[in-house]
């Protein structure tokens, strides 16, 4: 699979794996997610909302834990499609239930980052405690 040459997804299931260690890692996080979404035939629309919810996922490991990764999958048949996995070692997230509500205000902006990361995506699992850094794994499907 070209992906411009970023990176190269040559079969099903191959994994890409970006570090998220300063800014533009998010741009290339984001690019490279839209770029396999584009080979997979998605939608616009729905390459948009992919890379979306990267860029989010990939700033909230830059701003909260300074480093992690991005993780990009190709999922087969039977649901064609991608799945994101974003990982750091930080902080954690004290209250999952409370960032995921819709009423939570972070220190640094809205705190709807995860929220609208769940809304674009068909697929959303958060796994996270204080001192033992967050586990997200999202997944969108190819219509």
């Amino acid at each position: 699979m070209n992906l411009g040459g970023r990176h190269a997804v040559s079969t099903l299931n191959d994994i890409i794996e970006i570090p998220i260690d300063a800014e533009g890692d998010i741009v290339r996080a984001r690019g490279t997610g839209r770029d396999i979404c584009r080979t997979l035939g998605f939608a616009e629309i729905n390459q948009v909302k992919v890379a979306t919810a990267i860029s989010e996922l990939a700033r909230n490991i830059h701003q909260y834990a300074g480093k992690g990764r991005i993780t990009l999958k190709v999922l087969g048949a039977p649901r064609p499609g991608i799945e994101i996995v974003a990982n750091d070692e930080g902080p954690g997230i004290s209250d999952t239930k409370l960032v995921l509500s819709g009423t939570y205000r972070s220190r640094t902006g809205m705190g709807k980052g995860l929220l609208g990361a769940r809304r674009l995506m068909d697929y959303f699992e958060l796994v996270s405690a204080p001192g033992k850094g967050t586990h997200v794994t999202l997944r969108k499907f190819v219509r």
